[in-house]
C-alpha cells in the first residue's frame, strides 16, 4: 500500500526526506482507513446510515485538508504555483482518501469472509464427524443386542453348536469394532461380514426361514471399490428382524450386485405378523439415511416397498465418493 501511494503521488525517493514525505502521506491515508474501519463503519453495519455518512464525510474532509496542507507547504508546493488550484487539490485528496479507505476496507472484508468461511467449514466438518460417531454409537449396541439374542436362541435349541457360533460371533464383533475406526473398507470385506451375519441367522432360524444370499464373486471389483463400513448391515438386520411370521411363508432374500462403481443391495422379506411386528423398524432406516446423506450426498437412492406379504428395500449406491478406483 505504501509503494502504491508513492507511485500514485509520483514521489521521487532520492533522499531520506523524500522517503519521509511519502511515509507521512501514507500514514495519514492509512490512519483514515483504520479510523473508518474501527469507529465509523460499525454505524453502517448497525443501519445508522445518516450518522455513518456524516462521520465519513467529516473524517475524510479533515484528512483531505491535512494532505492538501502537506502537499501545499512541503511535499509539492510547486504544483500549486501553476494551474492546480486549492479547490482542485482538495477535490483530488478527498477522492484519494475515499479510494484508499474503501480499498483497505475491501481487503479487510475479504480476509474476514475467508476466515469465517474457513471456520464455518471446520465447524461443519467437526459436527459431521461428531454426528457420524453418534450414529455409529447408536449402531453398536443395537447390533450387539441382535447378535447375542441370536446366540441365546441357539443355545436353547441346540447347545452343541454354541461354541462354534461364539467363534463366529467374535469374528463379527471384531470386524464391527475395528471397521468402526476406519473411514472406508473394501466391498469384499463388507460383503464377507454380511455373509457371516447371514450364516449366524441361518443357524438361529434353522429350517423355519428360507434364506437366500447372492453377491458378486468378482474379486478384482470387490477389492477395487470401497465403502463406508457397516452401511449395509442395517438393511440386512431389518430384513431378518421384521420378517418373522407363523401364518405365512417366512423368507429373507438378499441380493447384492456390483456394476463397475454402482452397488445395488436389495432385501426382500416376508411381512411380519401383526402381533409380531416391532415398532422400531423405522429407527434403522432413519439411521442409514442419515449416514448416507452425510457420506454419499446425491449419490444414492433408497426405496422401500411394502404390501401385505412382502417388504422390499432397494439401495442403489454410486461409489465414486469413497472409492479408490
Amino acid at each position: 500500500m505504501f509503494v502504491l501511494t508513492m507511485l500514485h503521488e509520483w514521489m521521487k525517493v532520492d533522499t531520506f526526506i523524500d522517503l519521509l514525505k511519502g511515509l507521512i502521506f501514507f500514514i495519514l491515508l492509512y490512519s483514515q482507513a483504520q479510523l473508518h474501519r474501527h469507529l465509523i463503519f460499525p454505524f453502517f453495519l448497525s443501519q445508522r446510515y445518516g450518522v455513518y455518512i456524516f462521520l465519513l464525510f467529516i473524517s475524510t474532509l479533515a484528512v483531505s485538508a491535512m494532505l492538501l496542507a502537506l502537499d501545499y507547504f512541503w511535499i509539492a508546493p510547486e504544483l500549486f504555483r501553476g494551474e492546480v488550484s486549492l479547490g482542485m487539490g482538495m477535490t483530488y485528496h478527498f477522492v484519494l482518501c475515499l479510494i484508499s479507505t474503501f480499498t483497505i476496507l475491501s481487503l479487510f472484508l475479504i480476509k474476514q469472509y475467508s476466515r469465517e468461511l474457513h471456520n464455518r467449514n471446520e465447524t461443519q466438518l467437526l459436527l459431521s464427524q461428531m454426528n457420524l460417531k453418534y450414529l455409529h454409537a447408536q449402531l453398536n449396541p443395537h447390533f450387539f443386542f441382535n447378535l447375542f439374542n441370536n446366540l441365546y436362541g441357539v443355545s436353547l435349541t441346540d447347545p452343541q453348536r454354541t461354541p462354534s457360533l461364539i467363534l463366529k460371533l467374535s469374528q463379527l464383533m471384531r470386524y464391527q469394532l475395528e471397521s468402526g475406526m476406519k473411514e472406508r473398507v473394501t466391498i469384499g470385506e463388507e460383503i464377507s461380514f454380511i455373509e457371516n451375519y447371514v450364516a449366524m441367522e441361518q443357524e438361529r432360524t434353522g429350517k423355519r426361514c428360507e434364506i437366500s444370499y447372492n453377491y458378486p464373486n468378482a474379486d478384482n471389483l470387490l477389492a477395487t471399490y470401497s465403502i463406508a463400513p457397516l452401511i449395509l448391515i442395517t438393511l440386512v438386520e431389518n430384513a431378518f428382524k421384521h420378517s418373522v411370521t407363523i401364518t405365512n411363508r417366512w423368507f429373507v432374500n438378499i441380493l447384492i450386485t456390483l456394476d463397475d462403481n454402482h452397488l445395488i443391495v436389495e432385501t426382500r422379506n416376508s411381512e411380519a405378523d401383526e402381533k409380531l411386528k416391532n415398532p422400531s423398524i423405522g429407527i434403522g432406516l432413519v439411521n442409514i439415511k442419515e449416514r448416507l446423506n452425510m457420506l454419499y450426498p446425491g449419490s444414492y437412492d433408497l426405496k422401500v416397498l411394502a404390501d401385505e406379504s412382502t417388504y422390499t428395500t432397494t439401495l442403489k449406491l454410486t461409489l465414486n465418493a469413497l472409492s479408490n478406483g
